[in-house]
């Protein structure tokens, strides 16, 4: 009795045959990785010593005898040759001749020690704060402007008010309100001019009646060097309706 046997083209290929082929393919493709990596590090390393040797080779010199070294660059042949123009002409010297006393100009100014002495320290008849100002008009005839400093050794003092007299309007409106005056007290004592200085910012006839009561005023003149001197005197007038009641 005889049996069939039917043989299909897939009958060797199975589990096993699979895995074998798998694990070649994996060797073969490790083995090209390595081999790839061991080549590009073998190139670079014989590069570096091709480099490192070429260096030390240029840097290395071995001289065994001084008669090796050559002779010396001369030093005429790196001079630079610098071409003067024939048209600039060399300078002349001559020495001074003398010349009669009668023909000899003096040109110049021999200036005196007291001539020094006042170009340098100015005469000063009154100052206006310790600066180096010489006036051409008499101390007693000098006035200040109410923006310029004046140092005294005694300020003004006031000895003597005027009458203030408080606005109607602002009486009965109520108001209080004080005034800054800026007065110009003279040798003599008297207020010679009056300004506002800042006003009262009420409107209320504050400030002209500020300024009269300032004008009629009497005060003890500033002092500088033993000697009455006008200037500006800023201060403050109140306007009050209880110390007016």
């Amino acid at each position: 009795m005889s049996a069939n046997v039917y043989v299909s083209k897939w009958s060797g290929i199975g589990a096993i045959e699979l895995k074998r082929t798998y694990q070649k393919n994996m060797r073969n493709a490790m083995f090209l990785v390595f081999a790839a990596f061991f080549s590009v590090f073998a190139i670079i390393a014989l590069v570096r010593m091709l480099m490192s040797s070429d260096v030390q080779e240029a840097q290395s010199i071995i001289i065994r005898d001084l008669s090796e070294l050559g002779p010396p660059p001369s030093l005429a042949s790196r001079q630079v040759q610098v071409k003067v123009s024939q048209e600039i002409a060399a300078p002349k010297f001559t020495l001074p001749e003398a010349v009669p006393d009668e023909e000899v100009t003096e040109d110049f100014v021999i200036v005196s020690q007291e001539e020094l002495a006042e170009i340098s320290s100015p005469v000063i008849t009154e100052g206006d704060g310790g600066g180096n100002v010489q006036f051409d008009i008499p101390i007693e005839e000098y006035i200040p402007t109410p923006d310029e400093f004046v140092a005294v050794e005694e300020r003004p003092v006031k000895f003597q008010d005027a009458p203030l007299i408080y606005p109607e309007i602002a009486r009965k409106a109520g108001i209080e309100g004080s005034v800054w005056v800026k007065v110009l007290v003279d040798r003599s004592g008297n207020v010679k001019d009056a300004l506002i200085a800042k006003e009262s910012g009420a409107n209320a006839g504050f400030e002209e009646a500020a300024l009269e009561a300032a004008k009629q005023c009497k005060w003890k003149p500033a002092m500088q060097n033993k000697q009455p001197v006008a200037l500006w005197v800023t201060y403050e007038i109140k306007f009050q309706l209880k110390a007016n009641n």
